[in-house]
């Protein structure tokens, strides 16, 4: 049985990059699970129904560009075979965006309650729209995310082809066996790189 890394790839409003990622567990060859891993992220985006994806809760700045899977060694972590697909899906949100570190994490669990027995991913800045009056994300936006990655993982799911938490550590795969969704932001401080901040200064009276 093959491990594969899936990385998603996008740009955030002020021009960073953003990734995310998760692993599989798969009897699919590499283009077979390269072309599941496309679908998945199209389903997430586009959302388990019309208006219900992530680019819903996203500005039009913000969009996908690519899919990379790597078949990868378990041993030894390292890359195998590789195939990318570019893919653009853009934000549809008319709104301004939240700063470009802000992000909705995904976290996965497994049968193993230690920490090589998690995972997590990041999603991209979401739109100012997803903020509650007491600041947390909106029950829409977690509800709508729930809902896509349950179903693009419902199609990417086939009893053989799983996705797993991969420890770089122990080089042993975990199937996940849930996943959870919170309503307050996480951080992505690397996604912030390219944005130049301007400072006003002004001298002591």
């Amino acid at each position: 049985m093959a491990v594969y890394r899936h990385k998603f790839s996008g740009v955030c409003a002020a021009g960073d990059e953003w990734s995310y990622q998760w692993y599989a567990d798969s009897i699919r060859d590499i283009g077979s699970a390269h072309a599941a891993a496309v679908i998945w992220q199209q389903n997430v985006w586009l959302g388990a129904t019309a208006g219900n994806g992530y680019r819903d809760h996203t500005t039009v700045g913000v969009f996908t560009t690519s899919v990379i899977t790597a078949q990868i060694d378990i041993a030894t972590g390292k890359q195998l075979l590789r195939r990318e697909t570019g893919l653009v899906i853009p934000g549809v949100d008319g709104g301004n965006a939240l700063p470009a570190d802000v992000a909705l994490v995904v976290s996965l669990r497994t049968d193993l309650p230690q920490r090589t027995g998690r995972g997590r991913f990041y999603m991209p800045q979401p739109a100012a729209s997803s903020l509650t009056i007491d600041g947390k994300v909106s029950a829409d936006l977690v509800n709508d995310l729930d809902s896509s990655v349950q179903a693009a993982w419902a199609t990417y799911n086939t009893g053989v082809d799983r996705p797993v938490v991969y420890s770089t550590t122990f080089r042993v795969t975990r199937r996940i066996t849930s996943f959870n969704i919170g309503d307050l932001f996480d951080t992505q401080r690397r996604r912030e790189n390219k944005v130049k901040e301007t400072r006003l200064v002004t001298a002591m009276p």
